[in-house]
């Protein structure tokens, strides 16, 4: 072989080991950086049974110490889920919370978020810009340049403090504000109406899983109203719990059973109460632990089993399968309280629990 095909040879075999002394040293598929966040969010996989803390980032967060206000499902897909932050806008995740991804809306606090059940690519949010509560829209899954206002309060001060959206009927939506108003739409936001002005402040909306003419309403001092007709008129459903003795004062949860009609909860820190004909009668569910001492913070019901129920006080969760006769326990080592729990619509296997600190 002669000098020159050789020297050739030899300076493609250096080539060759340059170029793999130098892949070796790159970042191997799928070991993207990932961002840490704080213990937040606790993700079950069993029912409720056990935990594991959600707390990675696929994008830097806004945010280190995140303290969630509202989380929604994709109706469509089990591994994605929305979660509003009190700092730090909205947080996403696709693969059922492995990761999150923190989208880019030009806001931090997000009060409430729903998705639509029919295109859950269209996702709603109600935030504060600049001191006046809006609530925007994207139809795009949350994509940064699709986001578009839809409503907006008058002047700086009244906030949009909670959104609720009809299950049956995707273009209505029930929000509520700072300044005891309750509006409505049935256009997707395109126009709205006043149905509703109690004392205080609606702090909580719950529609019925299967009439969702029926409504309930839970206000900031505990009042507690429903509506048969879609929010035409409402009544004070107060007046029937405090015949049972309970009082109303200490309610913070309100939620319709995802499975029957006419079911509907109460919690705070009386306990739980639970009514099974629209609120004219009411029956306790006795909680494992004192709810004076530690209020009920979030409620949950399983949505293929209503015997199945999970309730969160201070920095613990217990779970009932005979319908809150006997509870199991679970302990968060959080410097933070339960304000979220959620089951996953499509699989009830998942939970998902969100806390908040003071």
């Amino acid at each position: 072989m002669k000098k020159g095909a050789i020297r050739l040879i030899c300076s493609l075999f250096v080539l060759v080991l340059a170029g793999c002394s130098l892949s070796s040293g790159a970042s191997a598929p799928g070991t993207a950086k990932k961002y840490v966040f704080s213990k937040s969010i606790s993700i079950s996989k069993d029912g409720g049974k056990t935990w594991v803390d959600s707390v990675t980032a696929s994008n830097k967060p806004r945010v280190s110490d995140i303290n969630p206000l509202s989380l929604v499902f994709d109706p469509g897909n089990e591994n994605i889920a929305y979660v509003g932050l009190l700092s730090g806008g909205i947080m996403k995740t696709s693969t059922g919370g492995e990761s999150w991804e923190f989208l880019a809306l030009n806001t931090e606090r997000i009060y409430g978020l729903a998705i639509d059940p029919t295109d859950s690519k269209i996702v709603y949010a109600s935030t504060v810009v600049k001191g006046r509560g809006k609530i925007f829209k994207n139809a795009a899954s949350g994509a940064a340049d699709s986001w578009k206002e839809i409503y907006t309060a008058a002047s700086n001060g009244p906030l949009v403090i909670y959104l609720a959206i009809d299950k049956r009927n995707a273009n209505t939506l029930y929000v509520s504000t700072s300044d005891n108003q309750v509006v409505k739409t049935v256009d997707g936001g395109e126009s709205w109406r006043s149905i509703f002005q109690p004392k205080s402040p609606v702090t909580k909306i719950a529609l019925d899983a299967k009439n969702s003419n029926l409504i309930y309403l839970l206000t900031k001092n505990g009042d507690v109203f429903s509506s048969s007709n879609g929010g035409d008129e409402f009544k004070s459903v107060s007046v029937k719990i405090a015949a049972t003795g309970q009082t109303g004062s200490g309610f913070s949860v309100v939620e319709s059973d995802p499975s029957n009609t006419n079911w509907v909860y109460l919690a705070g820190n009386i306990g739980i109460i639970r009514s099974k004909d629209v609120g004219a009668n009411w029956e306790l569910l006795v909680t494992l632990n004192n709810p004076k001492n530690s209020p009920v913070g979030a409620l949950a019901i399983n949505p293929q089993n209503s015997r199945e129920i999970i309730y969160g006080a201070s920095q613990a969760t217990y779970k009932s399968i005979d319908d809150g006769r006997t509870w199991s326990t679970s302990q968060f080592d959080l410097p933070k309280t339960v304000n979220i729990l959620e089951y996953n619509p499509l699989n009830p296997s998942i939970v998902y629990a969100g806390f908040r600190g003071k």
